[in-house]
C-alpha cells in the first residue's frame, strides 16, 4: 500500500484516495475542517491532549448511503439505532514539545471521546501527526444498566506511527489485510 498520498495530497482528499484504493465506499458529506471542541459538545475536555487536536475531517460514512441512499450531516447526532454504519474522521495534530510523537493514551482518549460523542454509531479516527498516521477503532460494549441509551466506548485498539514514506513491514501486511 503506498501511503505517500498522505504527503503529496491535502488530508481529506488523501483519505478519500486511501479508502478508494481499499474500495470501501464512503457515503461524503463535507469537506470543511472543524475543531473538536465544536464536533465533542459533550465530551470535548480542556487538557493537553485535547490541545493537539487541529483541524477534524468528517471523511464520511460507511453505511446504506454509501450504497445509494443519501442522509444529511445533521441527522448523524439523530441517528437512534444501533450500528446505522461506521463513521469515519480525519484528524490532523499538532506537534508536541521536544518533536515528541502523541501518545497511545492521547490517541486513545482522542478516539474514545469521538465514540461517546456518537453513542449509537461507530466511530473509527484516522490522525495524521508529523510525517505519520494513525488508525483508531473502538470496542463497543452494551451498558449493564438498561435505562442508558447506546453503547459505552471500550479498548480502543490502535495502529499508530505507521511512517507515511517508509512504513514499517508489519504496518504494510496489516494494511494490506
Amino acid at each position: 500500500m503506498n501511503l505517500n498520498i498522505f504527503s503529496e495530497l491535502d488530508f481529506l482528499p488523501a483519505l478519500h484516495t486511501f479508502f478508494e484504493k481499499l474500495n470501501i465506499p464512503i457515503h461524503h458529506i463535507a469537506d470543511e475542517p472543524t475543531s473538536s471542541k465544536e464536533i465533542l459538545i459533550e465530551n470535548h475536555k480542556e487538557n493537553d491532549t485535547f490541545a493537539l487536536t487541529n483541524d477534524v475531517y468528517f471523511v464520511g460514512m460507511v453505511d446504506d448511503a454509501a450504497f445509494g441512499k443519501r442522509k444529511a450531516i445533521t441527522e448523524l447526532k439523530d441517528i437512534k439505532t444501533d450500528y446505522d454504519g461506521v463513521l469515519i474522521f480525519g484528524i490532523t495534530l499538532h506537534e508536541r514539545p521536544n518533536g515528541l510523537l502523541p501518545t497511545r493514551t492521547q490517541l486513545a482518549e482522542i478516539a474514545r471521546a469521538f465514540n461517546r460523542e456518537f453513542y449509537y454509531t461507530p466511530v473509527v479516527v484516522v490522525f495524521k501527526y508529523d510525517n505519520h498516521i494513525a488508525f483508531a477503532n473502538t470496542e463497543r460494549l452494551q451498558y449493564k444498566q438498561e435505562w442508558r441509551e447506546g453503547e459505552k466506548a471500550g479498548k480502543v485498539t490502535l495502529l499508530r506511527d505507521v511512517n507515511i514514506e517508509k512504513p514499517h513491514a508489519g504496518h504494510q501486511r496489516i494494511l494490506a489485510e
